[in-house]
């Protein structure tokens, strides 16, 4: 029995493994790739308003792991093929979620180790970019790798990953009317309010792989009465009836968590931060999606700061993005009390 109790456990233990380059019941398949691995460490010096080529790589070929040992305060650029327009253009710091310990299907930070094992395919070339536009040099010692997968069938593939940065610094009262489109009774009975934060806006043919949410609130009652929509190909839905729903929690956030596709790691003092990975039900989208997440509090709408980093796949070209500037990135919360509230 107690062999029988281990057996079950290993099974259980494969089948959350946060980080897979390839499916468990896929590993014995031998294919027709070769590894390959681009690793560096060294002093880095990054003048202010300079750039640094971390790797340079030669496809057709699917990327199944990227590591770096420092995010400071760089940002970074990833390149596929031949585009002029990057189609990841994030913080570093970013782009990993969070920069303490934690376990995700995607990310995983350890000890300074933070790694990232979203498969990314391209077909001729991969280009990452870090850019230092702090207003300061930067100067550390850096280690980062790449481990990539070389095989002819990714000449062929189309898709390709994307993550793009937003901050709503409050989030403010003017987009679209929706309750024309949503009735209230599909948003749990809550009110239909305009102060909505965009997390994606983007039109093509791919999927929505989810999403890390940061949220300053100097209200002192519960925020996270936020409706998530999806506006897939023009059709409006309502995704969940609250922010915890989204981020894997019911009934409020209890203690903080991190599992493999949704997390809240953050609760301190107004801040707060979470993430939701979309991995066995990708938002798919042929023509446009868009993504918002109201913020509404118990009592009415908010005046939260919200920060976003949204990651999805999509067949280029995509519609050019750019990144805000530094200080506006780090610049303090705007955040307020609503009026009445102490």
């Amino acid at each position: 029995m107690r062999v029988l109790h281990t057996f079950t456990l290993a099974l259980a233990l494969l089948s959350i493994a946060p980080s897979r380059a390839q499916d468990i019941s896929d590993l014995y398949q031998i294919t027709g790739g070769r590894f390959q691995s681009h690793v560096e460490y060294k002093s880095v010096k990054i003048p202010k308003g300079s750039e640094l080529l971390l790797a340079d790589l030669k496809g057709p070929a699917k990327i199944t792991y990227f590591y770096i040992s420092d995010v400071a305060d760089l940002a970074l650029k990833v390149y596929w093929d031949d585009e002029t327009n990057p189609s990841i253009q994030i913080p570093l710091n970013a782009f990993f979620g969070y920069d303490k310990d934690y376990v995700s299907a995607f990310f995983q930070v350890n000890h300074r180790c933070y790694m990232c094992y979203l498969p990314m395919p391209f077909a001729k070339r991969a280009r990452f970019v870090l850019v230092n536009d702090t207003g300061k040099d930067y100067t550390a010692s850096m280690a980062w790798g790449i481990d990539y997968d070389c095989d002819q069938k990714y000449a062929g593939e189309k898709s390709r990953l994307h993550a793009n940065w937003l901050r709503s610094n409050p989030v403010q009262d003017g987009a679209a009317p929706l309750a024309r489109l949503i009735s209230a009774s599909q948003c749990g009975g809550k009110n239909i309010v305009n102060t909505r934060h965009t997390i994606l806006d983007v039109t093509g043919r791919g999927q929505y792989i989810g999403n890390t949410l940061h949220v300053y609130t100097k209200n002192p009652n519960w925020w996270g009465e936020g409706v998530t929509f999806f506006t897939v190909d023009g059709q409006i839905m309502v995704h969940s009836p609250g922010t915890e729903d989204e981020y894997g929690s019911c009934w409020c956030f209890g203690s903080n968590f991190a599992y493999p596709y949704c997390g809240h790691l953050v609760n301190d003092n107004g801040n707060n931060l979470m993430y939701r990975w979309y991995a066995a039900n990708p938002v798919r989208f042929q023509h446009s999606l868009k993504v918002e997440i109201q913020d509404l509090k118990d009592f009415g709408p908010g005046t939260d700061d919200f920060t976003t980093t949204a990651f999805w796949y999509q067949e280029e070209p995509h519609q050019p993005f750019t990144l805000a500037p530094y200080p506006a990135r780090t610049a303090p919360s705007n955040a307020s009390l609503l009026p009445g509230r102490k």
